[in-house]
């Protein structure tokens, strides 16, 4: 399956730093983890994990405790 254009423009923006390609995929591997365990994984990465959220790559649950892939960032996971 092709790469559509705004899957494109995800992965140049959003996951243009390294500290983000690694928050998403640890995330992405996991597909629910812990807030706790992506601060230990990725430290100082608030900025990175509120832009992925912003692109409706990864969702938190109502507490902010828990973040999982959104159905859009599986796709991208999965084209990665």
């Amino acid at each position: 399956m092709a790469i559509d254009t705004v899957t494109v423009t995800l992965l140049k923006t959003v996951l243009d730093s390294s500290t983000t390609r690694e928050l998403f995929t640890t995330i992405a591997a996991s597909q629910i983890a812990e807030l706790a365990s992506i601060k230990k994984a990725v430290p100082d990465a608030d900025k990175e994990l509120k832009a992925l959220q912003g692109a409706d790559l990864i969702g938190a649950n109502s507490s902010g405790e828990k973040f999982y892939v959104t159905a859009k960032g599986l796709k991208v996971a999965r084209d990665l």
